[in-house]
């Protein structure tokens, strides 16, 4: 056993006063980082990068899984129901719509906050592109036969993103997204004049419906590589 005086205890244990001005100063360089403008404004364009970018995949991921799951739904007709049909079933159908009709409406909405994040310049798309989210949300909150759902179709205006973020995005739009913006838009107004003229032909109804779904949600994969590409 060591005696008191042995001095293992110094090399054990640094100066007491020196280990606690190293903690001080160490503390005091943390603070200054943490605090730093740079060091904030790096956090805040890396959170807001992120935002834009999580729209490459959920959006367009939780509509193709949940179309992938209908095919497995005993009793579901996907070439002739809508997909909000499937949370009129009892038990997994429904839970399912509603998680993914919430999953993709939040991440446009997150998606559309850190747009104008970004820039104000893009204030129409975020507009029109939040309305779209928060009435994918309702989508999932509310059933279909309910006002609520889809928030008394508040949704038709996303059929404008596309054309407002290609206006707003200006001479750094690429040629792939002249055409991508305006292809979706047109599809979009097809879609729209099908249900209102009542020529959906209703054998195949939620065949019009996924065809038009795929290009609405796959947008916003567009627009976040757009957005990766042209650096705005």
């Amino acid at each position: 056993m060591k005696s008191p005086d042995s001095g293992q205890g110094f090399f054990l244990c640094a100066d007491p006063w020196r280990q606690q001005a190293y903690q001080t100063a160490h503390a005091t360089r943390r603070d200054r980082l943490l605090t730093s403008p740079h060091f904030s404004s790096a956090v805040v364009t890396a959170v807001r990068n992120l935002a834009i970018q999580q729209a490459v995949y959920v959006p367009l991921g939780a509509m193709l899984a949940l179309i992938a799951f209908a095919f497995t739904v005993p009793g579901y007709h996907p070439l002739s129901q809508h997909l909000s049909e499937l949370g009129l079933m009892p038990g997994l159908p429904a839970k399912a719509v509603q998680v993914g009709a919430v999953v993709s409406g939040s991440a446009i909405i997150v998606f559309s906050l850190a747009l104008l994040a970004q820039s104000r310049r893009f204030a129409l798309t975020v507009l029109t592109s939040t309305l779209f989210g928060v009435s994918m949300v309702s989508n999932g909150v509310f059933t279909t036969g309910s006002p609520l759902h889809g928030l008394y179709g508040i949704g038709i205006f996303s059929i404008l993103t596309p054309l407002l973020f290609l206006a707003e995005l200006g001479p750094a739009a690429s040629t792939r997204m002249a055409w991508i913006a305006r292809a979706i838009s047109l599809l979009g107004m097809a879609y729209l004049w099908l249900m209102l003229s009542g020529f959906d032909p209703e054998p195949y109804r939620g065949l019009t419906q996924r065809i038009a779904l795929l290009p609405a949600f796959g947008w916003y994969t567009f627009a976040a590589l757009e957005l990766r590409r042209s650096r705005v």
